[in-house]
Formats: structure tokens, sequence, C-alpha cells
């Protein structure tokens, strides 16, 4: 086992009690190809009863790749995310959540689009596994699915974190980069990717590094995909008052505009779910995030992670 000051990447992957998918998680990145500089796999445990320690230490015998446990009690993805960060050893330091599989050539695409594009920051895309067997709608396909559609090397603004990697020592700078108040509500990693593009920090789209999550049948519910339609587009405008300097200007053109979904998708979403109409959803879904828009103050925010 390479010692620790010898690890050139760090796969951060915070967990809350998903055993069977924690483990699919670090079998992925165990199984990562054309990586020649040596990695570590870091799992930042948030469940207070260390639920993902029997399965980081069922994985530690690995001769190649170094498998560490660290336990973050407090609850929040926020904590989960900085203790990783504190913790992590590499120059680099990759995200992959619990719940998600990587490419076998995922890391070998994310260290290939940081040389040739001299990128701080790299994310790429998420594509949705569902549950055998159950009829999946174009919809459910859609919200799932994260994918800029853009060149790689095609420089981005805002994105999300779930499957990323970073320069530690350019990005990495605050005590907590990711807001603590945010644990439990979430869109702590907007908050930081749009403050790191704010401070000069280059963050690009890499095609190629895919990672595949698992989509419980519970998350293809209406009332919770409502939930996240509402939630996604509360952090759209709460982003704008929270980064330095703040975004005014774009908060009161996403208020406007959801004034606009909720009058437009509002009554005609309503009726169509008064007659099940098949195609309700999609349509309250519009209303829902316009919603969304306009209530985007903290006292207001949905708790989307236990």
């Amino acid at each position: 086992m390479l010692p620790r000051m010898m690890i050139e990447t760090s796969v951060v992957i915070p967990s809350y009690r998903r055993p069977a998918d924690l483990a699919r998680a670090i079998d992925s990145v165990l199984a990562q190809e054309r990586v020649t500089a040596p990695f570590e796999i870091l799992v930042v445990d948030n469940d207070p009863d260390g639920s993902a320690k029997p399965v980081v230490q069922a994985k530690a015998g690995n001769d190649r790749v170094l498998v560490r446990y660290v336990h973050e009690p407090r609850p929040g993805i926020s904590h989960a995310r900085n203790t990783g960060v504190e913790h992590a050893a590499g120059r680099y330091l990759a995200f992959l959540d619990d719940d998600e599989e990587a490419d076998p050539h995922w890391l070998a695409h994310f260290f290939d689009t940081l040389e040739r594009f001299g990128a701080d920051a790299v994310v790429g895309p998420v594509l949705p596994r569902f549950p055998d067997g159950v009829a999946i709608d174009a919809f459910r396909r859609r919200v799932y699915t994260r994918d800029a559609r853009m060149p790689t090397g095609a420089q981005l603004l805002r994105w999300n974190i779930g499957n990323s990697i970073f320069d530690k020592a350019r990005c990495f700078v605050d005590a907590e980069p990711f807001l603590p108040r945010l644990g439990r509500t979430g869109g702590e990693d907007t908050v930081f990717l749009r403050q790191l593009t704010r401070r000069g920090r280059t963050m690009v789209w890499c095609g190629e590094a895919i990672a595949w999550e698992s989509v419980p049948p519970d998350r293809l519910d209406a009332d919770y995909l409502l939930r996240r339609a509402f939630r996604g587009a509360q952090t759209a405008t709460f982003v704008c008052t929270t980064v330095r300097p703040r975004e005014w200007g774009r908060a009161l053109r996403l208020m406007g505009g959801g004034c606009a979904q909720v009058a437009l998708y509002g009554p005609p979403a309503l009726a169509m779910k008064a007659i099940h109409h098949k195609s309700w959803l999609p349509v309250m879904a519009k209303a829902a995030a316009g919603l969304g828009k306009l209530l985007w103050h903290p006292s207001l925010h949905l708790r989307m992670y236990r």
C-alpha cells in the first residue's frame, strides 16, 4: 500500500444508510481503468450509528487502492462534504454520491479533461438507472438525467457536485466550503460551485465522465417529484442572494419568471389532475418550480436530506 503522501486523487463518497448502494459505488471506483497515478477512496459516513463502517471494512483489503472510513455524525450533507475535504489526502478531490456508480474510465476522462483544458474543476453527466420492471415515462427520465449536452471542455458557471473533480488547493480555500445551514435542505453544492466560478476558477464539462444513479421507487412518486421541482427552483433563486457579490438582478428575473409559471401552468395542471389526465404531472411540476422561485427564503426551504 502506498503511503498517503503519494496519493494524487481522493474520491470522496458521502454516505447515509445505503449499504448496498455504497458497496456498488466503491466497487465502481475500484474498477477504474487507465489510471496510473495512485488514488484513494474516502467514505464519509453521515449516519450517527456508523452503518457504513462494515461496508468499508469489507472493501479495505484491496491491495491496489487505499479505502478509508471517516465518521461524521453531525447531520447534513454539508458536514459530510466538508469532512471529506478536510480528510482527503490527494491533490485532486473527486466527489461521487453513494447511490452512483462510475463508468470504468471515469477518472481517466476527468484527468484528461483537467490536463487538456487547464481547468480547476470538471463535472460530468449523471444518468439514471431505474428499478427493473417499472414503466418510466419521458418526464421521469428527463428529471433524473443530468446532462449539459455540451462539448467536452465547454465552460460552465453553474452545476451540481454529484459527479465532479477539483484541484483541491485552488478550489477549497474556506474552512467550511459547503454551508452547514444548507446541510438538511440541499443546495450547498450549487452555492459552492457558483461562488467558485465567481472567484475566477474555471469549471468545464466532460461528457465522457459518466456516473449512473440508482433511482429507488419512492423517488418516482408524484409527491416527491413535485417537492424536488419546488426545492430545485428555490435553490436557483436562493443562490443569487447568497453568493458575493449578490446577483439581485438575476433573482428578480427568476421571481418574475416564477410568477409567470404559476399563472400559466397552475390552473391547467389542477384541471388536468382533476380529470386524471396522464400529462398532469409535468405541467404541475412547472407550476411547482415557479412557486419555488418565489418562495426561496431559507425559512421556507424543504428538507430533502436526512
